[in-house]
Order: C-alpha cells, then structure tokens, then sequence
C-alpha cells in the first residue's frame, strides 16, 4: 500500500469564495436558473480539475473577469466572458487537500514521485510548467502541477480513499510590489478548486452588485452568443493556418 500524506479532515468548514464569469452566468445561478457551474478540466490547471473560485477576494474575481474579457484569445475561460461579472459563493468543504500546509505539500510530493515513476517506465518526459506567452510575469500553464494532482486522485481512488472534495493553494502572481526581490506580488491569491459541486451551499451577488434587467440581459445573452461565435471561428482559422 503507498503511504499517504493526511487529509484536512472538518465537519465542514464554510468559505466564502468568488468566481469570474458572464453576468447572464452570475444572473442564472443567483436566481437558481443554473444550479452549478461545469468543472475546467484544462491539463494546464493549476491545482488540477474543478470550479475555481478565489477564497475571500472579491477585487481578484473582477481582474480574472475583466482579463478573460479582454483577451479572448488566451482561453482563460471555456466559455468567453462578454460582460464581466463575479458571483459570490459560500462553501462547505469537508475533504480538501490544502497545500499552504505540509500535510498538503506531502500529498503532492507522493504523487509526484508516482507520476515520475509511470513517465519513466512508459519512455515519457514529465510535464512541464511554462509561461503562457513572454508577456507573463509569471508562469502560467502548469502542466506538471496538474498532472501530479490528477495523479493524486487516481492514487486515492485506486488506494480505496475518499474522494478530495477540493484543493486549496495560494499562487504567487504577478509582478512584485517593491523591489525585484520582494515575494509580495501584484495578483497573488489563494485559489480553490471545488471538485464536488454540492458542497455549494448558495449563491450571491457581492455587495453593490444588481440582477441585469429583462433588457441588460438579453442584451449581455446577444453578446455572449457573438463572442462564442467568434471563439469558434477563430479556431477554425488556427486549425486552418
């Protein structure tokens, strides 16, 4: 049996988090239109599969919106974001693997050495982490990140272990906020990758925010039809060229 690194374990701590996203999205879910979100599943996530969500900072979910908005043709979001927009959640977590404590880091340690261990057998290079473009201060395409936790599920799954309902971790990103060498940086945050929907205990609009009218929603819906039309034949051309 492969040794296991522990598990934060609680009757279910509850988070306040929030997410980046369309306002029609955000509109459907506190109305109770839409009652959960589809998990990313990129093989460059960063701490694996799941709903992201940024713990407790609001002005964090407005960058990542206002950002995915601004630059379609990064994909930082499956569906384009055409009007930006954040939705607040409370969550209820019982399993989480948190990687701001050694019991976590552990964890992923493990798994690693399992996943190293697979490539090489198979004749395969490891994942690797790498910039998304030279625009970015940090890197941002965590391959090897999300390998090593994908790897890490299957490890529990495989050892009979209940499954993780999240993973927690905090990311340093950005450009520093004094000096080359300061670790303080202009976007770090902590991110939550919810795996299991249900633990979603509500949904809410953060403070000054209002429900779109029948007229600013239909309006927001045409330009969110648009912006997926053109995600669409954008890569149509790449897979062109």
């Amino acid at each position: 049996r492969r040794p296991q690194a522990k598990v934060s374990v609680s009757d279910g701590a509850l988070v306040v988090a929030y997410h980046g996203c369309d306002a029609t999205v955000r509109d459907r879910l506190v109305k109770g239109e839409l009652k959960e979100l589809t998990p990313s599943a990129n093989k460059y996530d960063w701490p694996g599969p799941g709903i992201y969500f940024f713990e407790n900072d609001l002005e964090r979910a407005r960058q990542f919106a206002q950002a995915a908005h601004q630059n379609p043709t990064k994909l930082y979001t499956k569906t384009p974001i055409a009007t930006p927009a954040v939705v607040g959640a409370v969550v209820r977590i019982s399993r989480w693997l948190d990687m701001t404590t050694q019991f976590g880091l552990a964890n992923w340690v493990a798994a690693y050495k399992s996943l190293q261990s697979s490539q090489r057998k198979a004749g395969k290079e490891m994942p690797r982490n790498e910039p998304a473009d030279g625009e970015d201060a940090t890197v941002l395409l965590r391959q090897l990140d999300c390998a090593v936790f994908t790897t890490l599920h299957q490890m529990r799954e495989e050892d009979g272990l209940p499954d993780m309902q999240a993973v927690r971790a905090a990311f340093y990103q950005g450009q520093p906020l004094a000096s080359s060498t300061s670790e303080f940086r202009e976007q770090t945050h902590v991110q939550i990758a919810l795996r299991d929907a249900n633990c979603v205990v509500g949904w809410f609009l953060p403070p000054g925010d209002k429900i779109l009218t029948s007229t600013a929603y239909d309006a927001a819906q045409e330009r969110l039809e648009a912006a997926k039309r053109e995600r669409t034949a954008s890569k149509r051309r790449v897979a062109r060229s």
